[in-house]
């Protein structure tokens, strides 16, 4: 009878030792999952500078942050800039088809037509607790530094910061030659 208590327990240890490993296992995975999901954001959104130069969207002096001096020449339209503070992370680009702009939670209301009188402010497009910065910085007539950072929360709430750098020049053949 002594044996069999003695076995019980040192079982019981056992099956607890080991829930709780699985908890822990539970927890690295969603922070893995977490950080791997922030990296993916930086590097589109990085990588949406990009195409925006290659298909013509905006034109590499257009490629800046809000109160830089823009320059017009050969684009389709204006464009205002990134703005440099940080702005909600949002799963619509809004009426510029750009993601990172100002107009990102933009709705076009029930009409679905952007730019009349029941256009709205839509959060539920807001990813919840992401933010996010585009740092635009002119190296030199060709060349521009692009830094994007993306500030998200880990599961006890506290928020860090994903820092990606990437470079643009002026010359869209020159990734295909």
């Amino acid at each position: 009878m002594l044996e069999m208590v003695v076995a019980m327990l040192i079982l019981t240890v056992g099956l607890l030792a080991l829930a709780g490993s699985i908890g822990y296992a539970v927890t690295v995975s969603n922070k893995g999952r977490n950080l791997t999901n922030t990296k993916l954001l930086v590097v589109s959104l990085m990588e949406q500078m990009e195409t925006l130069r290659n298909t013509e969207q905006l034109t590499f002096a257009q490629i800046r942050n809000q109160g830089q001096t823009v320059d017009d020449t050969g684009s389709t339209h204006h464009f205002d800039g990134f703005p440099v503070e940080f702005q909600p992370l949002s799963i619509n680009p809004g009426p510029d088809g750009i993601f990172g702009t100002d107009d990102d939670l933009h709705s076009p209301g029930p009409n679905n037509i952007y730019g009349d009188q029941d256009d709205t402010i839509d959060n539920t497009w807001q990813v919840p607790g992401y933010t996010r910065q585009i740092t635009v910085t002119n190296l030199s007539a060709n060349l521009k530094r692009i830094q994007v950072t993306v500030r998200y929360p880990d599961s006890a709430g506290k928020l860090h910061d994903m820092v990606g750098v990437s470079y643009l020049n002026n010359d869209t053949r020159s990734n295909f030659r």
